[in-house]
């Protein structure tokens, strides 16, 4: 492939202005909400009683688990599955593992369990710990430096942070006014600096985090002039990447959490400013995204492993679906078809127990911003009893010699023609020319999809769940067309010519066995895999 042709037909993807302000940052240019707009932040009026505390996202039981608070007060910090030993005063700018851990460690998030633990046993080695960490950043990450410090992702994501290890202890905090000051300056510092550099060039999850970050910040320092400017805009955003279904426009369960944990964060702001309850719910759609959520996590032990996702970055469904109950009264229901996002759910009670299929049928996502898709069109994970049985393999890492391998066609539980990829993922966050896909319901435990792949090649695939807990799938293209169909499966040793060793990867940083089984025709492939015991049956030439 051109690299050159596969450059151009990535940009072909995006927007005329994602085109324009990409050039312009890069040339040091600024991307404010609007011309000439600048912040006024007043630290002497910054209130940390005016952010609601969420405790029930704040001390996620399972956010909670993925940190050892007694490590950190070692300076030993884990994320994604990794561990390094931190010198505060250095490590900020330091090369440890990969951008993304960095990206992580700059986030703050564990600043919460230091604080939980705190609250659980008043032990002021966790508080002192938290604010030390805070006042090591601020000495040792000044504006001027910039760096992954002051990338704007990553101050929309610590000073959220931030504000909530303050506000969960406020009381003991605010007897510390030295404290205090340094981080409201250098709140109101990321703040001017956030303002001006908006992500309109990446747009999506990024952009919509930036404007959360700015509406709750604006509140924070009573800069009303920004709430104003900036609220309409978020509110546009939603509209734009909240599908009518509920489903976040990136077709990422993961990031589908990052965005409703957001949109959360604002809804209570909004209250606090005044904002009605329905009103509030509406505008920022949240009890579409609830039943969105419920719908795909329900009968799952963990998130679905579509686009990039993994089970350890977001606040968990159950926290996300008890908040919303708690501040505004949602009930999800739940939704066998997501027409907008391409998933259809069957679940049914059978002899191998209680069976949940996710069927993907949709695009790889937005057209401006491509970089999480995978080539995952028409696969499906199954769930048996809550636990995983027919998946794909996962994310692993943004920054990992796997990251390709891993977005590719034979990485999933899909069906793939002529050894062509799916779509043309060529860079780990680009994708060039890009696969078409629809699906629709046939009846209460069978669905179809139609997928043409980037090169013109039509597949028809149907899945059908029987009350014997047989799942059947029938892969159909032109008889000239040779198929191969694959099911990453879990608990089957990889014994018989058609398996073989693989690995999947649940969460960042994170690879299990598993292993993969392949079936071979030209123009049809019929397979039944029997979810009790994983044997497949294969009626193709293999």
């Amino acid at each position: 492939m051109s690299k050159l042709r596969l450059y151009i037909s990535t940009a072909m993807h995006l927007k005329p202005s994602q085109v324009v302000y990409r050039v312009w940052r890069r040339i040091g240019g600024k991307t404010p909400l609007r011309f000439g707009y600048n912040p006024k932040p007043d630290v002497g009026k910054a209130d940390i009683g005016a952010i609601p505390v969420l405790p029930e996202l704040d001390f996620d039981p399972v956010l909670l688990s993925r940190f050892d608070v007694d490590a950190i007060l070692d300076d030993r910090i884990e994320l994604l599955h990794h561990e390094e030993q931190v010198d505060w005063r250095e490590s900020w700018h330091a090369e440890l593992s990969t951008p993304l851990w960095r990206f992580n460690l700059h986030y703050h998030e564990y600043l919460l369990p230091l604080a939980k633990a705190y609250l659980d046993t008043g032990d002021v080695r966790y508080l002192d710990k938290g604010k030390a960490i805070v006042e090591s950043w601020i000495r040792s990450c000044p504006r001027s430096v910039g760096g992954v410090a002051w990338d704007p992702y990553v101050i929309s994501m610590r000073v959220v942070n931030w504000l909530a290890f303050y506000g969960e202890l406020r009381e003991k905090i605010d007897h510390d006014p030295i404290f205090v000051s340094a981080l409201n300056c250098s709140l109101a510092q990321q703040y001017m600096h956030l303002s001006q550099h908006l992500e309109k060039d990446l747009l999506a999850n990024h952009y919509l985090e930036n404007l959360k970050a700015l509406v709750i910040l604006a509140h924070y320092f009573n800069d009303t002039q920004t709430f104003d400017a900036a609220l309409p805009v978020l509110a546009g955003q939603v509209c734009e990447q909240i599908l009518p279904d509920g489903m976040h426009f990136e077709l990422s369960p993961l990031y589908h959490k990052v965005v409703l944990e957001d949109l959360l964060r604002v809804a209570v702001t909004l209250q606090a400013q005044g904002m009605e309850e329905a009103e509030t719910v509406a505008l920022l759609r949240l009890q579409k995204m609830c039943d969105c959520l419920f719908s795909l996590e329900r009968g799952a032990s963990r998130t679905p492993l579509f686009n990039d996702s993994g089970d350890n970055v977001a606040k968990s469904c159950h926290a996300l679906l008890s908040c919303a109950k708690k501040r505004f009264g949602i009930a999800p229901t739940c939704r066998v078809d997501l027409p907008d996002a391409g998933y259809y759910l069957i679940e049914r009670d059978t002899a191998a127990g209680h069976v949940k299929v996710v069927f993907d049928a949709g695009a790889p996502g937005p057209e401006c911003a491509l970089g999480h898709a995978h080539c995952d069109a028409l696969s499906m994970e199954v769930f048996v009893d809550g636990l995983p049985a027919v998946v794909n393999r996962g994310t692993y890492a943004y920054q990992d010699e796997r990251r390709l391998d891993l977005k590719r066609t034979a990485a999933h539980s899909t069906v793939q023609a002529d050894g062509i990829e799916q779509s043309e993922c060529w860079a780990p966050f680009r994708m060039a020319r890009s696969a078409r896909c629809w699906g629709k319901r046939l009846g209460e435990f069978e669905v179809r999809g139609c997928m043409v792949d980037w090169a013109g090649n039509r597949i028809e695939r149907t899945v059908w769940l029987g009350e014997d807990g047989r799942l059947a799938v029938v892969d159909a293209a032109d008889p000239s067309v040779r198929l191969v169909s694959r099911f990453h499966l879990l608990g089957v040793s990889a014994e018989g010519p058609e398996l073989c060793e693989s690995c999947y990867c649940p969460e960042f940083g994170k690879a299990l066995r598993s292993t993969c089984a392949e079936g071979y025709g030209a123009g049809s492939i019929a397979a039944v895999i029997d979810l009790a015991s994983r044997d497949i049956s294969w009626d193709c030439d293999r």
